[in-house]
């Protein structure tokens, strides 16, 4: 992309070179459109790096924003099935490390304990880390139809 800057002082150039002159309506018209040009190109030049360090702050503000948003909302939850209802449930992975811990499912009130929850593994909501594929024994002949 042209620097605007550098194309308003051609023109002014250009203008010098026709000699016209300032004491004329016209020559003063034209000088003061050019002058006109060049604030305007100054201002702009000033408003693009602007708007360029402005992109760079909101880029780190949401980069911010994202680690909070993951330490805040990605802590170590789990989802459960409530045992008596069946509705699922979020809850802090700590409250397992805690014998006597006491759930309350939101849906249906009830209260249940973390040995009463049944664990069904899935594998969709496992970290890179923690999925094991040693684990999974696939017969291929189970999925020839």
């Amino acid at each position: 992309m042209y620097d605007l800057n550098e194309r308003v002082s051609y023109l002014q150039g250009l203008l010098d070179g026709l000699d016209i002159a300032d004491d004329s309506k016209e020559g003063k018209a034209i000088s003061v459109i050019a002058d006109i040009l060049e604030e305007v190109a100054y201002v702009i030049s000033d408003l693009i790096e602007a708007q360029r360090q402005l992109e760079e702050y909101i880029d780190c503000i949401d980069d911010d924003l994202a680690d909070l948003e993951d330490e805040v909302y990605l802590g170590d939850f789990v989802e459960v099935e409530c045992p008596k209802c069946g509705e699922p449930v979020e809850i802090d992975a700590s409250l397992f490390d805690d014998p006597d811990a006491i759930i309350i499912c939101p849906e249906c009130s009830e209260t249940f304990s973390p040995e009463d929850v049944d664990w069904v593994t899935c594998y969709c909501e496992l970290d890179d880390d923690e999925w094991d594929d040693d684990d999974d024994e696939w017969d291929d002949d189970e999925w020839d139809d």
